[in-house]
């Protein structure tokens, strides 16, 4: 269905019973990276996942693509929807949004998932990677960038194993103009630390990361959980950065396991 917000209209997929379960796709994607998991977790959940603004079927407007941004896209969809508190997971920059969100509306959030991203700022040199990117895509358009980035996003194992899944990929990143790959780019470079909020996180927050990710390394996903007052610790093997793609059925296994520990409930 498509939901007016006050930046843009976005498409968002809306089904399921259970416990409110909102998941914000990753950098160049959309929303149909989670439709391998649907199946299993639409049995526990209501499981919510729109294409952010710039990606997917939403709406592609210039301007600012600011991780708070987007996560006030995500508020104003959870008004919309009557959504009170909720579950909030993100891939990747997903989970950069998801955690600005947590800054703004802590108490909206019923608890978390992190999928192969991370609290920190960027660094310098990725800082200097991500005004690299942008200065490609500006010169060269994003064929060029997206040749180079596209490939990162699975795992050596998926690669040998399934390559139709980085094509599937490639063809989602192709979706998104050069104008929204810039400003996420931007974006991302330009988020806040949000390891500060981390302690106060007294939520229960699932960690999961693909073992062959380069972009996020497992050992970045150790030091998040560490820093998480309830924070569990997930790791998909012969998976990369991608893991709802490449290993839907491990995925899924612990995500279920994790709503129906701690929000049977509800």
């Amino acid at each position: 269905m498509r939901v007016q917000l006050p930046g843009a209209a976005i498409e968002v997929e809306d089904h399921g019973e259970g416990v409110p379960l909102v998941l914000l796709h990753g950098f160049p994607l959309s929303g149909e990276i989670w439709v391998p998991l649907r199946p299993a977790l639409e049995e526990v959940a209501r499981v919510v996942t729109p294409d952010l603004r710039g990606f997917g079927r939403s709406d592609k407007p210039a301007g600012s693509y600011a991780m708070e941004v987007l996560a006030e896209d995500v508020a104003a969809l959870a008004d919309v929807l009557a959504l009170d508190r909720f579950v909030l997971g993100g891939h990747s920059m997903g989970g950069y949004v998801a955690l600005r969100f947590a800054a703004a509306h802590r108490e909206r959030l019923l608890g978390l998932l992190l999928v192969d991203s991370r609290a920190e700022a960027d660094t310098d040199e990725a800082r200097a990677g991500r005004n690299a990117a942008i200065e490609t895509i500006g010169r060269e358009g994003p064929v060029a960038f997206l040749d180079a980035f596209v490939p990162k996003l699975v795992g050596p194992s998926t690669r040998a194993r399934a390559p139709r899944f980085l094509a599937e990929l490639r063809a989602l990143a192709e979706e998104v103009p050069a104008h929204v790959l810039a400003a996420a780019l931007a974006g991302m470079r330009d988020r806040p630390d949000s390891s500060p909020l981390l302690t106060g996180l007294d939520l229960p927050v699932l960690v999961l990361v693909g073992a062959e990710d380069s972009l996020i390394p497992v050992a970045q996903a150790e030091k998040l959980v560490r820093g998480l007052p309830r924070g569990e610790l997930v790791t998909v093997p012969e998976a990369g950065h991608t893991p709802s793609v490449e290993r839907p059925v491990v995925i899924g296994e612990a995500v279920t396991a994790f709503l129906r520990r701690h929000f049977a409930g509800l």
